[in-house]
């Protein structure tokens, strides 16, 4: 199974190359709503320490989230191909969360009933011979539209 560590991304006051989530609880923080699956890994993570995140906005919208991050007015915890995205187009940092060390599992979701296109076939082809690849060396992913 494949996992993506989770990282802290944001413009002011960088806490270094790793953060935990002690010092992210001092933080105005960004999350998406509560079913989202960073939502609850970093709720679970809090729970854990008896502590409490200072959430001060759900967002869902990756041009809002980069517009309020871009604004310093908190920061956010996302998957490390998200947070590198992010990263460079606010012109920020990124932490990785050490204490606990967060991660979400990768997955890969398919239409039951719908036939692919040939190009979603050839995606898929892709991604699997990646995932069955039995040694996997530190890759970096890039989501493009």
């Amino acid at each position: 199974m494949l996992k993506e560590d989770l990282f802290l991304v944001g413009t002011q006051d960088c806490p270094g190359q790793s953060v935990d989530v002690n010092a992210i609880a001092q933080m105005n923080l960004f999350l998406p709503s509560d079913y989202s699956a960073i939502r609850l890994r970093v709720d679970e993570a809090f729970s854990l320490r008896r502590l409490t995140a200072k959430v001060i906005g759900e967002i869902e919208s990756i041009a809002t989230l980069t517009a309020a991050i871009a604004s310093g007015m908190g920061v956010v915890v996302l998957p490390e191909s998200a947070a590198r995205s992010l990263c460079g187009a606010v012109n920020g940092w990124m932490s990785r969360i050490t204490t606990p060390s967060m991660s979400l599992s990768l997955s890969l979701n398919l239409p039951a009933r719908a036939n692919l296109s040939p190009q979603a076939q050839a995606v898929k082809e892709l991604l699997m011979s990646v995932i069955s690849s039995p040694v996997m060396e530190k890759r970096q992913w890039q989501l493009v539209s």
